[in-house]
């Protein structure tokens, strides 16, 4: 869903408001979160899902600073996707606070203990309809 350009000037109002404002006290103030796109899947599947996986973000009013999409083949673990060690390095960093990604990375006790150790979060978000994906496939929706 886009927004018209009144509709960002007040979401962004209502976000500095809520984060108190700027004259308020910079130690009360909370950031947006930070997010990395990842996916993998076909090379044609993966636009699709990265695609309402930013409608999910931006629908929250996230910051999305990487978008990401594997190849890699169906079945392997996120941990071992080619992009991944970009991913690792933004969470690592700082730069980001989270990954938003499909159900099937969710089903990695792996990724979501590597994220637990990392104080990040994952978002599991079903790409064909750009929804969070229903409770059996993602448990963890938020995983800290």
């Amino acid at each position: 869903m886009r927004h018209t350009p009144q509709q960002q000037v007040r979401r962004a109002a209502l976000a500095e408001a809520a984060s108190g404002g700027h004259d308020g006290p910079r130690i009360s103030r909370i950031a947006r979160a930070r997010v990395a796109l990842y996916d993998c899947q076909p090379v044609r599947g993966a636009s699709r899902a990265l695609r309402a996986h930013r409608v999910f973000a931006e629908a929250r009013d996230w910051t999305v600073v990487a978008v990401l999409a594997d190849t890699a083949p169906a079945g392997t673990s996120a941990l071992a996707g080619p992009l991944w060690p970009r991913v690792a390095e933004l969470v690592e960093s700082g730069q980001a606070d989270g990954v938003v990604t499909s159900s099937w990375a969710t089903d990695d006790g792996e990724l979501l203990a590597w994220l637990r150790e990392r104080h990040a979060f994952v978002a599991c978000v079903d790409g064909a309809l750009g929804a969070p994906a229903g409770a059996d496939a993602c448990t963890s929706q938020i995983a800290l």
